[in-house]
């Protein structure tokens, strides 16, 4: 007992606390650094392990050194008077349930706290189960258990007391704090790590001359410095580990990991991959309808070829970032220069910007690219779409360092431009300066781009063999045209509508027998018509098929066949004209208020048609009760209907008439008639109560005849 081993198979120590005199098992401690509890472990493992190899014996690393003072003599007796009960009872001490029994009886008697007790065992399992467990002083030793750090002189630390010569223990402890807290997400300093290192490890729980509780770190000579634990630390420290644990992997990738390779290496030339980007603009514009109306910032997309880094198309807007957005530039990049220049009142050549076509690849960061819209980039362009994984920037550094190309030509220049104090304290509103228009800021943009294209020049470009050996100067512009000319370059055109097409989003919509059904509107089309879509739906049942339409005009949308026909062009129905030329936002904005407008009006309805109810079933209960009072049997009641159903025609009319006075009496009267009347036909109260109403308009009018 009381012997050190070492596990070789995790490099763990554990010291051997007692063994069972029958054979059977032991108690370990295993020397973590941790405050712990004794582990029950097989006697025929040990001895197995040790026979085997795997578990060797070490010489013991908690070692006293010098004479314990005075002071020091005190808190070791303090300690083992108020532990050795429950210390000594082994293997007590060693059950959970009979160790829990001795902490709860010092916790009272004392008055110290469970947390502090566990400390206590865990020293006195620790440094060999010995009182002398509870004094400081501890040094380690020679031979494999010895420090791996020497005694940093601690002139330049807080105080004279921090420092000393390290031990395994230390060392357990140095690591056990960087992982709790140092290796987290929560970025915490090694100055904060150390002083919490103190208070876990290297403290005692004590009460002041008040009676509070308060913590106490140890004597003289227990406590490492700051400067050990950071030296420690320089010589463990894994920097892919420690990025990785306090940034996540996604900013090890981003700002730690090795960068050996270009990203336009192994590109077979232009067109084989083009990156796209947005960007909001740290800039705010104005209104072009009234200048003095803040209209906030815009969106910059931009789509860049890998292989030569130009620029082959751009949208500036207030779409997104969405799909919307990124389809416009995608549109400009496949799309003639010299038109789109000339609608902001720049004029060049074909040459400046020889941009329009579609690529083999393009890359984007997940976004608008992964959703269901891009799938059309696929099927109709045979563009294969890749994206990056989520904050990886990096991976398309290409658009990342334009978007600070831009921001470093135009910032100085323009007013509305953000500014870093802008959210602070008294900081300038610089939304008050803006007054650039959305098309004056897109003309800055477009001079920006062509400049970039045809003058800038790429300094870090890392030019092909056969670039170096042609002279080819690194810009842009030239780049491109010498890829185009010596390069299997991946560049394709398309016609404006098939591109168009491909960038609408698309949806399901059906055929109905009302015309075709999509977004809650209806449309048609001559080919719907031409072939009896409609009458086919109706008598067959509505069928789907696939719609690619434009959200900012719904007037129009363009559907596919079943058989993969079409497009075929469909607007709305003459009764669904009050849509046209709105937007899919608006279109739903107005549905939406239509179906709050009903849901409002559902509770009225509701509440009418309660009291509907009630008004039928109180006349039903009455009627029920009048013809239940009536004394007929079922043959007499089916034998007249005939002439009882001439008799009510004949009071109904008369009672119907436009002329003339009602021939049937008002209640009241009918009651005094029938108290008055000395006719032999006179009848009862109760007579009278069992009459239908039909028996008591044929027993008035017989009494008009005979009056």
């Amino acid at each position: 007992m009381n012997q050190i081993y070492r596990d070789v198979r995790s490099d763990h120590q554990f010291r051997l606390l007692w063994v069972d005199p029958t054979a059977t098992g032991t108690y370990i401690y295993w020397l973590n650094g941790k405050a712990s509890i004794p582990k029950k472990f097989s006697l025929t493992e040990l001895e197995n392990g040790i026979s085997q190899g795997w578990i060797v014996e070490e010489q013991d690393p908690f070692v006293l050194h010098g004479e314990p003072s005075e002071r020091d003599q005190a808190f070791r007796d303090a300690i083992w008077n108020k532990m050795k009960t429950a210390l000594l009872d082994e293997p007590g001490i060693f059950d959970r349930n009979i160790r829990a029994k001795h902490l709860h009886r010092i916790e009272e008697e004392s008055g110290e706290k469970m947390r502090n007790l566990y400390r206590h065992l865990s020293r006195y399992w620790e440094r060999g189960k010995t009182p002398d467990a509870f004094l400081p002083g501890y040094k380690a030793s020679g031979g494999k258990g010895k420090s791996r750090g020497g005694r940093n002189n601690p002139r330049n630390e807080l105080s004279s007391e921090f420092g000393k010569t390290l031990t395994p223990v230390d060392l357990i402890h140095f690591e056990a704090a960087i992982r709790k807290y140092y290796l987290t997400r929560k970025e915490s300093d090694l100055v904060s790590v150390y002083d919490r290192m103190l208070k876990d490890s290297y403290s005692v729980r004590e009460k002041d001359e008040n009676g509070n509780e308060v913590l106490r770190l140890l004597p003289k000579g227990e406590l490492p410095s700051l400067r050990q634990f950071r030296y420690w630390y320089s010589k463990q420290q894994d920097i892919r580990e420690e990025v990785s644990k306090r940034k996540g992997e996604t900013g090890f990738e981003l700002t730690a990991r090795a960068v050996t390779g270009k990203n336009e290496y192994g590109m077979l030339g232009p067109g084989s991959q083009y990156q796209v980007d947005a960007t909001v603009g740290d800039i705010y514009l104005v209104s072009q309808f009234d200048r003095l109306d803040i209209i906030g910032r815009p969106v910059m997309y931009f789509v860049m070829d890998t292989v030569s880094h130009i620029v082959t198309g751009m949208y500036i807007g207030l779409e997104g970032p969405s799909w919307l957005g990124m389809s416009m530039a995608l549109y400009n990049a496949t799309t003639d220069k010299v038109d789109y220049c000339h609608q902001f009142g720049i004029e060049i050549t074909e040459e400046q910007w020889p941009c329009h076509h579609v690529p083999a690849v393009l890359l984007g960061d997940r976004g608008e690219l992964e959703s269901h819209k891009a799938d059309n980039l696929v099927t109709m362009l045979g563009i294969r779409v890749d994206n990056a994984p989520p904050y990886r920037g990096d991976l398309k550094p290409i658009i990342e360092s334009h978007f600070k190309t831009i921001n470093t030509q135009v910032k100085p220049l323009l007013p509305g431009w953000v500014m870093p104090d802008d959210r602070q304290r008294g900081g300038k509103d610089y939304r008050l300066d803006a007054k650039l228009t959305l098309w004056e800021f897109t003309r800055i943009i477009i001079g920006c781009v062509l400049h970039y294209n045809t003058m800038h020049s790429l300094t870090k470009y890392e030019k092909s063999e056969q670039m170096l050996k042609s002279g080819v100067e690194a810009i842009p512009v030239k780049l491109w045209e010498w890829g185009i000319r010596n390069s299997s370059g991946a560049l394709r055109t398309f016609p404006k509508e098939t591109i168009r097409l491909a960038l609408m989003p698309k949806d399901g919509g059906s055929v109905t027998e009302k015309g075709i059904y999509f977004k809650k509107l209806y449309y048609s089309c001559p080919r719907a018509r031409e072939e009896l879509w409609f009458e086919n739906a109706r008598k067959n049942g509505r069928y789907a098929v696939e719609i690619s339409y434009d959200p900012r005009n719904m007037s129009i949308i363009y559907v596919w066949g079943k058989d993969g026909s079409g497009p075929y062009e469909c607007s709305l129905l003459d009764w669904e004209q009050r849509f046209a030329q709105k937007s899919l936002d608006e279109v739903e904005y107005e549905q939406q208020k239509q179906d709050q407008q009903i849901r409002r009006h559902e509770r009225e309805e509701k509440e009418s048609l309660i009291n509907l109810n009630q008004m039928i079933e109180t006349i039903v209960d009455e009627a029920e009760k009048l013809t239940s009072a009536a004394v007929k049997t079922k043959a007499e009641r089916l034998a007249d209907i005939r002439e009882n159903r001439k008799a009510e025609k004949e009071a109904i009319r008369q009672e119907e008439a436009f002329t003339g006075e009602s021939k049937i009496e008002p209640e009241a009267k009918k009651e005094e008639t029938i108290a008055t009347s000395n006719n032999p036909f006179e009848v009862t109260e109760e007579e009278w109560a069992s009459m239908s109403p039909v028996e008591r308009k044929i027993y008035l009018d017989v009494k008009r005849r005979q009056k």
